[in-house]
């Protein structure tokens, strides 16, 4: 199958902002950047449901990764391995650092970004993370 570059940009995009929106610990524009209902399925199979956009994702985010001393996140590389007008599954190899720059770890997740009434966003998302 081939991969619509235009729809891939627009998932870039996405993860692009989550991220960003991570790093800067603005759970508002963290939440604009997901389409709801939304999952994550984390390393050992946790399966963590938001059904609308109510529950605090950067809180959760936080409270998963505060242990570790998590300070900020780099991606190291996004690929679309799938695209359809209305939907993207990029893969992202990203790292987690804490404030003085040593790496927690390297990841790898499979975002499925979706667009829902015009608005693109991440649905769901299954890695080797928290």
């Amino acid at each position: 199958m081939e991969i619509d570059e235009t729809v891939a940009a627009k998932a870039y995009d996405v993860v692009q902002r989550y991220i960003a929106a991570i790093n800067a610990g603005d759970g508002a524009a963290v939440q604009e950047t997901l389409n709801f209902p939304h999952f994550r399925i984390g390393a050992k199979g946790n399966v963590i449901h938001y059904p609308d956009d109510s529950a605090d994702h950067l809180g959760n985010f936080r409270r998963r990764t505060n242990a570790d001393g998590w300070h900020r996140s780099v991606v190291d590389r996004m690929q679309a391995i799938f695209t359809i007008a209305t939907k993207a599954h990029v893969a992202v190899n990203f790292r987690r650092l804490r404030a003085d720059g040593s790496e927690i770890g390297a990841y790898h997740s499979l975002y499925i970004i979706t667009r829902i009434d015009g608005h693109w966003g991440i649905q769901g998302g299954s890695g080797t993370g928290t």
